[in-house]
């Protein structure tokens, strides 16, 4: 064979615009779907959220609430249990780590994080820092569709709750049924969650960003959705905190000579097993190597349960380049911004200080993108669709919100009123340095 032909072998001089420059597309039809599906909700509440369930999900659906019955009758195999425990305790453990470093140099006050910039040299008290204060309610999405995602809910609780979050609701569509994967529920039961909204796409996210007499709005959502969730999202923004546009799942594969073409083949199909419109980019330092991981992934493919949507993804999103080194590699892959990327090249470490647009890296012959999927530690909820330019995997840092502090002593009055005072005259605002100042004379 000589690799897939549904995926062309390019070089950086043909034209790649259209994966440089990926971005969010807005469609008029939809924006006024959502639109609608807002407003109904802002006005009519949990009705119009049952109602639009029953529309879209599951057509005799009773209540837009999880029982508590459903919830703790929820059962999973032993060893997926197991697995689901070690994964929790791991992605839990990584960001308590990463909680410590967010605060390991701040002093702790009755205030909050705290710290002194020194203005005079007296023994006056008076600090300048900062609070860091954890949201109290927070929504996470977990999506529905052809698979099963309790990874979702793992992923985005735990650094919430790691953060400080005092209560975290998730949304989920329930199936025609009215069910939602016992995984998903036994996910939601291990982390102690305990309301769980029965609804998908922009009804959930229009619940969750607006509430009702009942149920109070969250401060934040975050998880991933389809088109209709980001929409909503996208409408909503400014009066919900949001994670980062939640597009079609991508992945960058970088080789060299030495890769070895099989698994470099399954990272990237994993990370288009998701949707048809999935992203794979692969580059390489060798064509011979490229044209070995087409062919490893085309007979990966005559097996797949999913060959129909990855091979629609690889002909319709998929990018193969032959790059002339390395560095030339690296260049394509901050241009590209990839959600996930892997690197099977000679010490792959030694090539991350270059790298300044990717979601998250991974490493080697031992790091496969499911294990980050899965198990590895970090949040697997990721910038996509360019996004990675400016934005970061959600993270602690996610749930908290930070109010400046500042108690000036007497001393410091007197040093900085003046300068007030003279700033205030240049910006032509002069009742901002005479209110410095009459501090002074009273």
């Amino acid at each position: 064979m000589q690799g897939m032909s549904l995926v062309p072998i390019l070089t950086p001089n043909d034209d790649l615009s259209r994966w440089r420059k990926r971005r969010p597309r807005q469609d008029q039809s939809l924006v006024e779907n959502v639109s609608r599906i807002v407003q109904e909700v802002e006005s009519e509440g949990a009705a119009a959220v049952l109602r639009h369930t029953r529309q879209f999900d599951a057509p005799d659906l009773g209540s837009i609430w999880l029982s508590k019955y459903e919830l703790h009758s929820a059962s999973i195999p032993a060893e997926a249990l197991d697995a689901l425990r070690t994964a929790i305790e791991r992605v839990r453990d990584f960001h308590e780590i990463q909680l410590s470093t967010l605060t390991h140099d701040l002093q702790e006050l009755e205030l909050g994080y705290a710290w002194r910039t020194d203005v005079t040299d007296d023994d006056e008290t008076g600090f300048e820092g900062q609070r860091i204060l954890p949201l109290q309610r927070v929504g996470v999405y977990v999506p529905g569709g052809q698979a099963t995602y309790p990874s979702s809910v793992y992923m985005n609780v735990i650094p919430a709750q790691v953060a400080g979050v005092e209560e975290v609701v998730v949304a989920t569509p329930p199936g025609k049924d009215g069910k939602v994967p016992e995984a998903v529920l036994v996910a939601c039961r291990e982390l102690g969650i305990e309301k769980i909204l029965l609804a998908g796409g922009a009804s959930a996210i229009s619940a969750l960003a607006i509430g009702w007499e009942g149920f109070e709005r969250v401060d934040k959502i975050v998880g991933p959705g389809n088109r209709f969730v980001n929409e909503a999202k996208r409408q909503l923004w400014g009066s919900v905190g949001l994670d980062c546009y939640a597009g079609p799942s991508e992945v960058c594969v970088v080789v060299d000579e030495r890769a070895n073409p099989e698994q470099a083949a399954y990272d990237l199909l994993t990370q288009i097993e998701h949707a048809p419109d999935n992203v794979a980019l692969l580059i390489g330092t060798s064509r011979e190597t490229l044209t070995e991981v087409l062919d490893k992934a085309e007979s990966i493919l005559q097996t797949a349960e999913r060959r129909e949507i990855m091979t629609t993804a690889l002909q319709e999103q998929g990018c193969v380049v032959w790059v002339s080194d390395l560095d030339e590699a690296i260049g394509l892959v901050n241009d590209f911004a990839p959600e996930h990327l892997t690197l099977m090249v000679e010490d792959p470490g030694s090539w991350v200080p270059k790298i300044r647009n990717a979601g998250c890296i991974l490493m080697g012959s031992h790091s496969p993108q499911a294990l980050g999927d899965y198990v590895s530690g970090p949040c697997h909820t990721l910038p996509t669709s360019g996004a990675a330019r400016f934005a970061s995997p959600v993270s602690v840092s996610d749930f908290h919100k930070i109010q400046s502090l500042s108690m000036l002593s007497a001393s410091d009055l007197a040093v900085l009123a003046p300068i007030a005072e003279n700033l205030a005259k240049l910006e032509g605002l002069p009742l901002h340095g005479q209110a410095g100042i009459q501090r002074l004379q009273s």
